[in-house]
């Protein structure tokens, strides 16, 4: 559309008029106009590059990479509890052993003297004989297997490695959990189980979610895209109460959850792991398990790259029951995805 409106570029008038783009609503002379053209044009190639780029994996099975490097580390876990058990047990045996010894050779030295004077005074009958026979039979025994006393015992009521299963969605009690928000800068995909903020600046926008979580344990999968290091965004939960219209900052309740700094809000409600906890800070890609404890009134997440698991507890004053998902995105391009939803008791 020509108009007599500045260009964003060069900041004058063209004597033919400016245009004005639809997509970001800026205006450009017609030079710029060009050029603004072929960038969006150059972004255009980078997507149907990248878009092929993806086509020819589809073959390759990466889809599964992320499952196979969680299997891959709980085999290494595993095999670690289990040379620590065995390490363990060995020291145990060793120690055992250490005792019998020093035991066995005040029994041993008692034989010795006995078996000296049967010698020396000549005094000894065929009882003596078998008894000292069963006595040294008895010590041959206990230097091949240690000590009858010592056995090995599995306990069969303690877990020392927690079975693993691969579950399809719908094994899983799962919930109609979507994505929703009143920002124009976020768009939704994948019946809002995809929410991303496509600008055309980069401004706060607030997501959340559709269901609410007043009792009972929820577990939600999330995957959370950002753009660059340079801004934060944050996954929360917020109470009902609380209206994502209004000024969040002038609010009377509090969200609580976690940033991508590793920060944590409110600060004052959380563990005391919480302090010293690095875990989210310098990347840009997460997958996340949220955990909501609607009866503990507690929520948790686990970093499913990273293994760390955090918690914090919720003050129902400050953030009443029934509870949503919540979440903050600056960056142009940065993105949040349900993978699924589920309670879980």
């Amino acid at each position: 559309m020509l108009s007599t409106t500045s260009c964003v570029i060069c900041e004058n008038k063209d004597i033919n008029g400016t245009f004005r783009c639809e997509g970001c609503s800026q205006t450009f002379c017609i030079k710029h106009s060009n050029d603004h053209q072929q960038y969006l044009c150059h972004q255009l190639n980078e997507i149907i590059h990248e878009h092929e780029h993806i086509f020819k994996t589809f073959g390759e099975n990466q889809q599964s990479s992320l499952l196979y490097d969680q299997i891959d580390q709980w085999e290494k876990d595993s095999i670690i509890k289990i040379q620590k058990t065995a390490q363990n047990a060995r020291i145990q045996i060793e120690q055992f052993a250490e005792l019998q010894k020093e035991h066995s050779k005040e029994k041993f030295n008692q034989i010795t003297k006995q078996l000296e004077n049967a010698r020396q005074n000549n005094e000894y009958f065929e009882k003596d004989l078998y008894r000292w026979k069963i006595i040294l039979e008895q010590f041959k025994y206990d230097l091949t297997i240690l000590s009858p006393s010592i056995i090995f015992y599995e306990d069969h009521n303690q877990t020392l490695i927690n079975n693993i299963f691969i579950l399809k969605m719908d094994q899983q009690s799962t919930l109609d959990e979507t994505l929703i928000s009143f920002s124009d800068e976020i768009h939704f995909d994948d019946n809002h189980h995809i929410a991303m903020h496509c600008g055309p600046y980069r401004n706060p926008a607030y997501i959340s979610g559709k269901q609410e979580y007043s009792s009972g344990r929820y577990q939600i999968r999330l995957f959370i895209s950002k753009r660059t290091n340079e801004f934060i965004l944050s996954f929360n939960i917020i109470s009902k109460l609380m209206q994502l219209s209004s000024n969040l900052f002038d609010s009377q309740y509090l969200t609580y959850g976690w940033q991508s700094d590793d920060c944590i809000h409110p600060s004052q409600y959380c563990l005391s792991n919480e302090k010293i906890c690095l875990d989210l800070k310098g990347k840009t890609k997460f997958h996340i398990t949220f955990l909501i404890d609607c009866n503990k009134h507690k929520i948790s997440y686990f970093n499913e790259k990273t293994k760390q698991i955090r918690e914090i507890n919720v003050d129902i004053e400050k953030c009443p029951l029934p509870w949503k998902l919540f979440f903050y995105l600056y960056d142009i391009g940065d993105s949040v995805r349900l993978l699924s939803s589920s309670q879980i008791s």
